[in-house]
């Protein structure tokens, strides 16, 4: 598995770079283990989630009160203010399961970007090759996800291919006992957020395939997509180039 805090370190120091000591939103903070090292950072850092339980863990580690958080949904929301920099990390967006959710949370990302602002999103590369969806068990899929001297972690997932979702549970199996985690997700091509970024007035700056601004190409498991709001009625900077 990915080394958590190394990964941490790497998107902080990729937000910070473009917010500087300006406004910045989490979308689906959770428990603020990148909310709290950004506002470390110097910028202005909001948090927002639907979890009551995560915003309080995220309040508990909070000493210095350097987080503002907000209790809402991130499919629409209005908080009164604009940011220089609102992002949406590690597969949030991808918990709203229909395609009028994801699209109304960009509609609510335009209206809460300064002129000058930046949208980061940061999401998986949809994995559907294992997934045929033929036969009785062709929607299925179980995969152990990490395992080490103390812990295993097994994924059974389930594939909507026609509505892009997937349903999983995660089978945490310790020698304290197991767990499970359950979750739904839909994902999202980057053709098709291509699409609904471009309906809401959102240009793409950069694409990268992780935080350290690696190459995005074919063989890329994540990306980390930069987006600045533009005029819809005026031509787009790659529109003006061609």
């Amino acid at each position: 598995m990915l080394n958590k805090s190394a990964e941490t370190a790497k998107a902080v120091a990729f937000l910070t770079a473009l917010v500087g000591r300006g406004t910045a939103l989490e979308l689906g903070c959770g428990n603020g283990h990148i909310a709290l090292p950004l506002a470390e950072e110097g910028p202005h850092v909001h948090g927002l989630d639907n979890s009551t339980r995560m915003l309080s863990l995220l309040a508990e580690k909070d000493k210095h009160r350097s987080v503002s958080t907000h209790l809402g949904d991130m499919s629409t929301f209005n908080l009164g203010r604009r940011f220089d920099l609102v992002y949406c990390v590690n597969d949030s967006y991808t918990h709203m399961l229909s395609v009028e959710d994801q699209l109304s949370c960009l509609h609510s990302v335009v209206s809460s970007l300064e002129d000058n602002g930046h949208f980061v999103i940061h999401l998986s590369y949809p994995n559907t090759s294992d997934l045929p969806g033929i036969g009785v068990h062709g929607d299925q899929r179980t995969t152990v996800v990490h395992v080490d001297g103390r812990r295993t972690m097994v994924r059974f997932a389930r594939h909507d291919r026609n509505n892009q979702i997937f349903t999983l549970q995660d089978l945490w199996i310790t020698p304290q006992g197991m767990r499970t985690l359950p979750s739904k997700l839909r994902y999202v091509y980057p053709s098709e957020l291509a699409l609904l970024t471009r309906i809401v007035g959102l240009e793409l700056v950069e694409r990268w395939s992780d935080w350290e601004r690696r190459r995005f190409d074919a063989s890329s498991l994540r990306h980390v997509s930069v987006y600045r709001k533009v005029d819809l009625f005026k031509p787009s900077y790659a529109q003006r180039a061609a």
